[in-house]
């Protein structure tokens, strides 16, 4: 009867891979006879490039559906009753997913829409220093690219900070490394997909949101 159970969080994390890694962006764009994605702009599969290649509706689709790929393996198994720790990987896979799609030969976006629809299942309040972390670059800089690596940044100090006893989270703390890893691993897997943008950023060479050529943009997705 036990070794039923045994394969379960295997399952859970290989349902949550697989649905992180539905290229929605790809699609989309195929299906709206645009040709392939990754062959214009950034050449990534996310909402940014899409919009640059189908329309900003588009875009828009594809930014919801990122984000929904995260969020719903994360929402059920929660609804489910998993532990933190599975929550954890489960999160964790979803982005690994998007970002190591074995459909386009483990070729994918930057995970930012995916891992915030996991944080959203797993605890909104998980995105509080996160998104305003984001909102204050984006304002200050102009640059999608580092208020995305400074809120993925902010996610396990958030981590630390989300302690209450009705907290969904507050107990990640007290069982060990072991539920705060992925998480951890999560926000450094979004900051290493930035590592290009990052290259710009320090060269002065990164676009901005507004204001810059639409030619000359490089993106995330």
């Amino acid at each position: 009867m036990p070794s039923t159970l045994v394969p379960s969080p295997v399952l859970w994390c290989l349902a949550a891979f697989l649905c992180g890694s539905i290229p929605f962006g790809l699609l989309l764009v195929k299906l709206a006879g645009k040709g392939d994605v990754r062959a214009h702009g950034s050449g990534n599969i996310g909402a940014t490039n899409v919009s640059r290649v189908g329309g900003k509706a588009l875009g828009a689709v594809t930014l919801l559906l990122d984000i929904a790929k995260g969020f719903l393996p994360v929402f059920l198994a929660k609804k489910a009753g998993v532990g933190v720790d599975l929550l954890a990987l489960l999160a964790l896979a979803a982005v690994l997913g998007h970002v190591f799609t074995p459909w386009l030969k483990f070729q994918g976006g930057k995970g930012v829409a995916t891992a915030l629809g996991v944080i959203l299942a797993a605890d909104a309040s998980m995105m509080l220093l996160p998104m305003g972390t984001f909102l204050l670059a984006l304002w200050l800089t102009r640059h999608v690219s580092l208020g995305s690596i400074l809120a993925a940044a902010m996610v396990p100090v958030q981590l630390f900070l989300t302690r209450g006893p009705h907290r969904p989270l507050a107990e990640l703390l007290g069982q060990g490394p072991a539920p705060v890893l992925p998480w951890a691993a999560l926000a450094i897997l979004v900051i290493w997909k930035h590592r290009e943008n990052i290259l710009r950023l320090q060269a002065g060479t990164e676009s901005k949101l507004w204001g810059a050529k639409k030619e000359d943009a490089h993106v995330q997705g």
